[in-house]
């Protein structure tokens, strides 16, 4: 008889243990749409543009001339040591040109980061705040799943306490906070 007894306790504990671990509060974020409809996201766009522009753009504009200029008197010239320092720099020249894209990308990445950094930082902090204050246990990104309910999608009570304006219907594509259309 104490053998059923303890066998009920135990088999109670276990029902009682397994249903508190699946009552824990799982949500997602699509924190990429967050990032991107913040405010202040715009700017930082155009700054990045800007950038690219002047840095990347001008820098490779300055090497093609160089690299042509240089080309130019190496077909005009006739002094040999002239012709073998401006041979080796056509040769340097003309291998940063043809790693150029990758060169830039990798600036271009660099600098994105830099400036995108202080806005990811932004939403993860709110992400955090609103799941502890809702007792959420796990917030995964959007990407996490294949297939995940629309009432376990927190981006866009996130994207209200961020002063993202969000669609007025409330739905948001990709489970992400919709701007407003700006007319």
């Amino acid at each position: 008889m104490k053998q059923v007894k303890f066998l009920a306790i135990a088999l109670g504990l276990v029902m009682v243990s397994m249903f508190s671990a699946n009552a824990q509060k799982i949500g997602y974020v699509n924190v990429e749409a967050l990032v991107y409809n913040l405010p202040e996201a715009q700017k930082v766009q155009q700054d990045l543009e800007k950038w690219q522009q002047d840095s990347i753009g001008g820098t490779y504009t300055r090497l093609y001339q160089e690299y042509q200029e240089k080309d130019s008197i190496l077909k005009k010239t006739t002094v040999a040591s002239v012709k073998q320092v401006l041979q080796k720099d056509l040769a340097q020249l003309g291998e940063t040109l043809g790693n150029w894209q990758q060169i830039a990308g990798q600036a271009s990445q660099g600098k994105q980061a830099q400036l995108f950094n202080p806005l990811y930082k932004k939403v993860m902090d709110a992400v955090n705040a609103y799941a502890k204050e809702k007792g959420y246990t796990y917030v995964l990104t959007q990407e996490a799943f294949v297939v995940a309910p629309d009432s376990d999608n927190l981006s866009l009570p996130i994207a209200t306490k961020l002063g993202i304006k969000v669609n007025p219907e409330g739905s948001a594509p990709s489970g992400g906070a919709a701007p407003v259309p700006k007319n």
